[in-house]
């Protein structure tokens, strides 16, 4: 473990929450939740953050009852700007999740929006739309709902073919969207009546492969099998998928590529408190070198590269104690990654050229509140390689932004 040089935290709404564990976990229905003015107000994530390298300012797509869903964040004056995302959400559009993507061909953000609302409100909800921003005009357009009913998990781009993957939630299914012709195709589902697939963010290779995860489904059969959870890959050329019959790395995987980073005092796995509580190597996190590997980091806090090449998957390291790694991004040939749960979060670092350790950093605390992220959901790089973090699923306050600077 090393230390953190610099870490701030910076507070876009700082609501105290109360009541959590005594009384909304397991008994709230959506409708109590969203009639609390503290918890529809204050309530926030930041479940997708981005740097814009042009305009030097950090994207943030907030989990928000309220539908205040974007925001940039101004690192030299730290101020936050609101997208008045409220212009064109509807009741039911309360999350950004997972991404906010910059089209390079025209310079524009394009993200899916995501759902809270119990089952009840299903057929009333149109569903999770698809959303283009234009920096330049500060205007967004909603460009289509393309599953009804259903909302958008994350999302993946083919920039050159003009064409937008989401994944939807809750039942779920992997879509291609074409943005010339806003048409929308549900390609396959990817989860089963067992268990989620939840491919918590997928990615696009240079070839115009979509890749992926997808729950095996063996209808005969009630127990999952040794492998439940495992890759596919998809082309739209040839309008075909991959599916392989292998997935991502385990924890018991004995064969590893670096040692596992020292962990940290006192911190035992919270995953048995949740459905994750088995190793079944489930996506929480996916990153492209735009080469020939594919980065991921699973729930149970595995690292792991996909050669795109062969599909062949290597064990890196076992690398968040407390499991969940969904943050992880790459500039420079170095790759970032961040997670944890409870307040038990971790950072770390890795050169992907030299190979020779991953650094670890634990004590994310701002000195100034003496407080720490919950959880950390997502991971932005500037140039200078200062790292912004978004902050989810504070059940005592609102979430935060934060910042760090590495030694």
């Amino acid at each position: 473990m090393v230390a953190v040089n610099r870490i701030q935290s910076f507070r876009l709404r700082d609501v105290p929450l109360e009541g959590w564990k005594e009384k909304i976990e397991g008994r709230w229905s959506w409708h109590q939740l969203a009639s609390d003015p503290a918890w529809r107000h204050g309530w926030i994530s930041f479940d997708a953050v981005t740097y814009d390298d042009e305009e030097q300012l950090v994207y943030c797509g907030l989990n928000s009852i309220d539908g205040d869903l974007l925001y940039t964040f101004n690192p030299a004056t730290q101020r936050f700007t609101s997208l008045e995302s409220k212009a064109w959400a509807d009741r039911y559009d309360v999350k950004i999740h997972r991404a906010l993507l910059k089209n390079p061909l025209d310079g524009c953000y394009y993200f899916g929006t995501s759902l809270l609302h119990d089952v009840d409100e299903q057929r009333d909800a149109p569903g999770g739309k698809i959303v283009r921003f234009d920096p330049r005009t500060r205007k967004s357009e909603v460009l289509g709902v393309p599953v009804p009913h259903l909302y958008i998990q994350s999302i993946a781009a083919d920039w050159k073919r003009g064409i937008v993957y989401g994944f939807t939630y809750p039942a779920e299914s992997v879509f291609r969207f074409d943005l010339a012709s806003r048409r929308a195709e549900i390609l396959a589902w990817v989860g089963n009546a067992v268990m989620f697939a939840q491919p918590h963010n997928a990615v696009v290779d240079r070839d115009g492969w979509l890749w992926g995860t997808y729950a095996e489904t063996r209808a005969w059969d009630e127990s999952p099998g040794p492998c439940p959870i495992r890759l596919f890959k998809y082309h739209p050329d040839e309008d075909r998928f991959v599916w392989f019959s292998h997935g991502l790395s385990r924890r018991a995987d004995p064969i590893q590529l670096e040692p596992d980073v020292p962990q940290p005092a006192g911190v035992a796995s919270t995953l048995a408190q949740t459905r994750h509580r088995e190793d079944y190597g489930f996506c929480d996190s996916m990153v492209y070198d735009g080469g020939g590997y594919i980065y991921a980091g699973t729930v149970a806090g595995v690292l792991c590269r996909i050669d795109i090449a062969t599909g062949k998957v290597v064990k890196i390291a076992h690398v968040m104690a407390s499991g969940r790694f969904p943050a992880l991004a790459i500039r420079d040939g170095i790759l970032y990654g961040a997670g944890g749960m409870n307040g038990h979060t971790q950072l770390i670092r890795w050169d992907t050229r030299a190979a020779k350790g991953i650094s670890c950093y634990n004590n994310l605390v701002d000195p100034s509140l003496g407080e720490a992220p919950a959880r950390i959901h997502e991971i932005a790089v500037a140039p200078d390689h200062q790292l912004y973090l978004g902050e989810n699923d504070h059940h005592r306050r609102s979430s935060y932004l934060w910042s760090v600077r590495l030694d």
